[in-house]
């Protein structure tokens, strides 16, 4: 499920524990991990977030570099697996390019979005599965040429590392992972069984979320703590704020991890 201020969160497009980050106004005796962490890694926390993370998509260039990598590698006519896809940001232009591509997306408010993305570009032949990727067996995983993920794999029940080797157990041609860097469950491997990484890339992106107003500020933080916040907090993301373009903004960059590895035949 392409998914490491998100997946993150404009989450899926960034990692839940950079969000520790940001929260500076927090108090230290209130646990991130159990007020943000495990809730999203729920789908019930993807429906209600979908729309900010419709609005943190629109106002960044976080997977451009992700597009790329896909759109020069990846050849018309290969079966594609995209786990956690989200919006359909990277599964769509693989669609353009003559691809066979199946979306992973368990959330409701996600689908929406896709739905939404794939009749304003006029794709219809995008296959979308909305199982979650723990509940999904290997045996009808195989023959893809290439399972992705953009920071989703963390948010799944298994956890990260079984659920890379989920990946590749199913035994595509290629394997692509996306995720941020920085937290310790987050560990990659360079060979796993017959496969042999092909490149590794990290490099440091914009992930800011830009808000309308103040109360819409207030809204995605109360959302996030899943509880009202106190004054002094309020006063803390005040002072943080950054306005250019008309938007108000809570500045935030990214370390990002991109891996591909190739089956050796």
């Amino acid at each position: 499920m392409a998914f490491l201020f998100i997946y993150v969160i404009p989450l899926r497009g960034r990692l839940v524990s950079s969000m520790k980050e940001r929260i500076f106004f927090i108090p230290m005796e209130e646990k991130m991990d159990d007020i943000i962490c495990k809730r999203a890694a729920t789908v019930q926390f993807w429906d209600i977030y979908a729309k900010w993370y419709r609005s943190w998509i629109e106002h960044n260039n976080y997977h451009d570099r992700i597009i790329d990598v896909l759109t020069t590698i990846v050849e018309p006519g290969w079966r594609v697996l995209d786990i956690g896809a989200g919006n359909g940001v990277l599964s769509l232009p693989l669609c353009a390019i003559g691809c066979d591509v199946t979306s992973l997306e368990p959330s409701a408010g996600m689908r929406n979005i896709l739905y939404e993305e794939t009749f304003n570009r006029g794709i219809d032949w995008l296959h979308v599965d909305e199982r979650r990727w723990e509940d999904s067996p290997v045996y009808q995983l195989r023959n893809y040429d290439l399972i992705m993920a953009c920071n989703s794999l963390h948010l799944t029940e298994m956890g990260f590392k079984q659920a890379v080797e989920k990946i590749f157990h199913a035994q595509p041609k290629n394997v692509f992972v996306v995720t941020e860097l920085g937290a310790p469950e987050i560990k990659v491997k360079w060979q796993y069984g017959d496969y042999t990484m092909l490149f590794t890339k990290c490099y440091e992106t914009e992930s800011s979320l830009a808000y309308h107003s103040t109360d819409e500020i207030k809204e995605y933080w109360s959302f996030m703590m899943d509880r009202r916040l106190h004054p002094y907090e309020i006063e803390g993301i005040k002072s943080r704020i950054v306005f250019e373009c008309d938007h108000m903004w809570l500045k935030d960059t990214a370390r990002v991890g991109m891996y591909w590895w190739e089956r050796n035949t």
